[in-house]
Order: structure tokens, then C-alpha cells, then sequence
């Protein structure tokens, strides 16, 4: 029974030492794996259940619990038209359970982009970093020019350091 005992408790501590630090590791694809296969069915839901909605692309961000700033955009054909008051609280659900407090999603081609999920260091300073899903993601629409910025890390889920 001891060792039962020990047995689960080494687990517990490996498991949050493990996963729930994932945020805090050094910049890796090891790194953004990890996290994005932890958060994938949160990611997803958001992204499905913004397509439900209609929109093409939203900003939340929970200020404090009982504060919270919401936008959405629908495609008015080659532009975005911005959506007064949306509520968006369906599309947040999952983020909020899952502990998050902001999302910002974007529609770009047949991709979804999660942006602002991260920063980095590189040679040119403090960068911001995004997560895609989709097929057949171009460089030169998510990339800053002459910079190569996407990785695939697994599926069609890729890394986007701009």
C-alpha cells in the first residue's frame, strides 16, 4: 500500500512538473508540441464553435472575473465588418475552464490562426507567436516578408514565429 502511495504521489509531481510548466520551458518545437497536444480539444472547440457563430475572426480578453472585453468580425466580402456587442461567451467556454484569459482568433485562408499565443527571443528582439491549424498554410500569408517563420509541428498544426 506504501508503495502504491509513493507511486501516485511521484506521478502527481511528474505530471505537473511535466505539463503544467510546459509554458515556462525553454523556446522549443518540443515546447510548442507539448502544448499545443495539452490544449488542442480547447483550441478547437473555440475555433468550431466560432465558425458556428459566423465570424471570421474574434478578440476576448478577461480583465477580472466579471470583466471582460469582447470583438468579433464577419467577412463583408474582401474586408472584415466589424460586430457590435458580440457575445461570445459560447466560444469562450472551454478557454475559460481551461484557465486561459484571452484569445484572439483569425481566419486566414482555409487556416485558423491563434494569435498572440506566446513571445520569443531571436536575434531581433522580443517576437510574438501564433499557432495555425490547417492545410496548405503559405508562408508569405502569415510571415513577415522575407522572413521564414512557419513550422509544421505535427498534423495540420503549425508554429508561426513572426
Amino acid at each position: 500500500m506504501k508503495k502504491l502511495l509513493l507511486y501516485l504521489s511521484l506521478s502527481l509531481i511528474i505530471y505537473f512538473v511535466t505539463f503544467k510548466t510546459v509554458p515556462y520551458w525553454p523556446e522549443s518545437k518540443v515546447k510548442h508540441v507539448v502544448y499545443v497536444l495539452l490544449n488542442s480539444k480547447s483550441f478547437v472547440k473555440a475555433i468550431r464553435a466560432t465558425e458556428q457563430e459566423g465570424y471570421v475572426s474574434i478578440q476576448w480578453v478577461q480583465i477580472a472575473p466579471e470583466n471582460e472585453v469582447s470583438l468579433a468580425w464577419v467577412s463583408a466580402g474582401a474586408k472584415y465588418q466589424e460586430v457590435s456587442n458580440p457575445d461570445l461567451s459560447r466560444i469562450v467556454v472551454p478557454y475559460k475552464e481551461s484557465g486561459f484569459s484571452s484569445l484572439w482568433l483569425q481566419k486566414e485562408g482555409e487556416a485558423w490562426i491563434l494569435r498572440k499565443a506566446f513571445t520569443f527571443k531571436s536575434e531581433y528582439g522580443i517576437g510574438e507567436g501564433a499557432y495555425a491549424l490547417g492545410k496548405n498554410i503559405d508562408s508569405k500569408d502569415v510571415c513577415l516578408p522575407k522572413v521564414q517563420c512557419l513550422e509544421n509541428l505535427f498534423d495540420n498544426w503549425y508554429v508561426i514565429k513572426n
